[in-house]
């Protein structure tokens, strides 16, 4: 598992190292780099499966997993003309630690050289798996047809937007998949069975009886909608219904399919959810991590976070389980400077303090309001 990663003249950060776990929590205020934490991530992830990073010695800045458009955009801002070398640095607790020193001295370019320093054996991270899923902020919501394959120079199993969870769920349903975890399987589902656990899921997280249906409009075409109890039976097209119930069916199908080892990236999980469901996703990605699935996370939500101190008073996680990084910047001689500050979460479930604008702003509004 990447216990540590190290960026130097990356974007915002000039140097700054950041301590992950089997549950990295990442929030913070708008633009102090939280994204750009994971950008670092899919950088190396994207030049990898490109076959740039481990073939050509070569980073990609612009393609599916992440566009930052060219090494003028990559490399901080404040760097001297004479150190245009950007630095990401990984620490795996098995593998060791793996650096790539990336030349950004061609403001306008887009595929970049890079020296690899390390004991070569980089392609047995999680980051590099087959398993490896991320899913991006911008998801795809509610549509009539899905396809079972997407045109990208690559792709995750459920695609980087989640396109691609109406046909995984399709051939789950063919294949009798199981869920990849046992310890996975919902405690009121009767089988290990990956749709089975699936719709029991869906149906706790939504506070609605639900069973997920696709259809194969043909080969080449899946139609995504949902059956609720008390609908006499009838089904719902994915455009009949909000906007939640799409958003988050990759989210709770990531962790179903993972398998122990295996590393899940997801964007703001809380999007157009219900706050009750927002918890649930939390406990849920918290019960993951119980699991050995590492899980990065970032996100605005309280929900999410007391979902995860709740996971703490609860047992579901211990101590050194969690990252939680805050991210906040200071300004001095007019040059803005963010750095991480880690809060920790007490077995009982209590933060061992609240920075500024941690989280604070419903005690703020509340305190106003009286």
């Amino acid at each position: 598992m990447i216990t540590k990663l190290s960026l130097e003249n990356f974007k915002i950060f000039q140097k700054q190292d950041f301590d992950l776990a089997p549950l990295t929590l990442i929030t913070g205020i708008n633009g102090m780099g939280k994204s750009s934490i994971i950008q670092s991530l899919l950088l190396l992830k994207q030049s990898y499966s490109l076959r740039y990073l481990n073939k050509q010695n070569k980073v990609d800045l612009d393609n599916d997993y992440i566009n930052l458009e060219s090494a003028e955009g990559l490399c901080y801002g404040m760097a001297s003309v004479e150190n245009k070398n950007v630095l990401v640095s990984l620490t795996d607790d098995h593998v060791g630690i793996h650096q790539w020193q990336i030349d950004a001295s061609d403001p306008k370019g887009k595929v970049l050289n890079c020296n690899y320093s390390g004991d070569g054996s980089f392609d047995k991270l999680a980051l590099f798996n087959d398993n490896f899923i991320f899913l991006d902020a911008e998801r795809w919501g509610p549509k009539q047809y899905y396809n079972r394959k997407e045109k990208r120079a690559y792709n995750t199993k459920l695609g980087i937007q989640g396109e691609l969870a109406p046909a995984y769920i399709a051939n789950a349903i063919s294949a009798n998949e199981e869920i990849g975890i046992p310890g996975m399987k919902h405690i009121n589902c009767v089988s290990n069975g990956l749709y089975q656990n699936l719709n029991v899921w869906m149906s706790e997280i939504m506070n609605l009886p639900l069973q997920t249906r696709v259809t194969e409009v043909d080969q080449n075409t899946i139609k995504l909608s949902y059956n609720f109890k008390g609908s006499m039976g009838k089904s719902y097209s994915a455009l009949q219904v909000g906007f939640g119930l799409t958003f988050c069916l990759p989210v709770v199908l990531a962790p179903l399919i993972a398998t122990p080892g295996d590393m899940i990236i997801i964007e703001n999980p809380e999007a157009h959810l219900h706050p009750s469901a927002q918890m649930k996703i939390g406990l849920l990605l918290a019960t993951a991590v119980k699991n050995g699935i590492h899980v990065i996370i970032e996100s605005h939500s309280d929900h999410i976070l007391n979902s995860v101190r709740y996971a703490f008073k609860e047992n579901i996680l211990q101590d050194g389980m969690l990252s939680l990084i805050f991210i906040q910047g200071s300004i001095k001689n007019d040059i803005s400077t963010p750095y991480p500050e880690y809060v920790k979460i007490s077995p009982k479930g209590k933060l061992s303090h609240r920075p500024k604008d941690f989280f604070d702003e419903w005690d703020n509004m509340l305190s106003k309001l009286i």
